[in-house]
């Protein structure tokens, strides 16, 4: 079995271009906190990450740094900078003891020009971070706190998962400011969440650590891979957020009523008064008399 993570470049690279891009780069190890890189910086290097663990920051207008991805050993930093020559688009940090190979640009663009199945390894690499980085933005853009944090740690496992017992612990080191930075959430609704998917019988968590006991129920969740956004019916705990309510149906229009007769006219139909009604106009005289009582 390859001692490299799944999905990262060492692991999709032959075992011949793995040797020669390990023997081109001297060896550079960091401690807790240290940087890597730092963002717009002029440095073109490329480091292969060997060992340990970084978290990768963008600095936003307000000053703030904004958590943007983690990577581990395997995988390449600083790549995009050796390709096109321009300064470095974040800053990273080791969160674990971490040992590199820095690759210089010239080195690392001869390397890929002289073994075109590593270029196309490299290639899809860099598209996936790319597609990575389109994704995150929507997923931490819509839906509960839950959900969102659903997708993230779904994202996670499928980098960074290692089989233990229990499930899927994601393995690398995550305090839940972490997660609420990848999420875009708070830290209070990280906590909330996690009860949730918790609840559900989503996930277990551990000190700095979280395990998918279920990954189809995190999944469902997240409403990803093709599985039905969460029922709360069905996952119980997990609230549902409501959608937007079904317009009314319009009443049809009202059909026109008969006409209005006109008001009946005569000794019985006499508007009614304040003291009873109206006195009747007196009859017409008999053209043939009034009738005898004999007949």
């Amino acid at each position: 079995m390859s001692r490299w993570p799944r999905g990262t470049v060492m692991a999709h690279l032959a075992a011949d271009d793995r040797e020669t891009l390990i023997g081109l780069g001297r060896v550079v190890a960091y401690g807790v906190g240290e940087v890597l890189i730092r963002e717009g910086g002029p440095e073109t290097t490329a480091l292969l990450i060997t060992s340990g663990c970084v978290k990768v920051f963008g600095g936003a207008e307000d000053g703030a740094t904004v958590l943007l991805a983690l990577r581990v050993h395997g995988e390449l930093v600083g790549e995009i900078s050796a390709l096109d020559g321009q300064p470095r688009s974040a800053t990273v940090v080791a969160v674990r003891p971490t040992v590199t190979r820095v690759l210089t640009a010239a080195a690392f663009r001869s390397f890929l020009r002289e073994s075109p199945t590593a270029s196309e390894v490299v290639q899809r690499s860099v598209a996936g971070k790319l597609r990575g980085a389109t994704r995150h933005r929507i997923d931490s853009s819509s839906g509960t706190a839950t959900v969102r944090l659903a997708r993230t740690l779904d994202n996670l496992v499928r980098s960074y998962a290692r089989t233990v017992p229990e499930g899927l612990r994601i393995d690398v080191p995550l305090s839940h400011a972490d997660l609420a930075a990848l999420a875009g959430i708070s830290d209070a609704s990280v906590q909330r969440a996690l009860r949730s998917l918790r609840a559900a019988g989503a996930v277990a968590t551990k000190y700095r650590g979280v395990i998918v006991r279920e990954p189809g129920i995190l999944r469902a969740i997240g409403g990803q891979s093709g599985w039905p956004t969460a029922d709360e019916t069905l996952l119980p705990g997990v609230p549902t957020p409501r959608g937007p309510r079904p317009p009314r149906p319009k009443r049809p229009p009202l059909e026109p009523g008969p006409p209005r007769a006109e008001p009946a006219t005569g000794p019985y139909c006499a508007p009614l008064t304040a003291h009873g009604p109206a006195p009747a106009a007196p009859a017409a005289p008999d053209e043939d008399g009034p009738l005898s009582e004999t007949g």
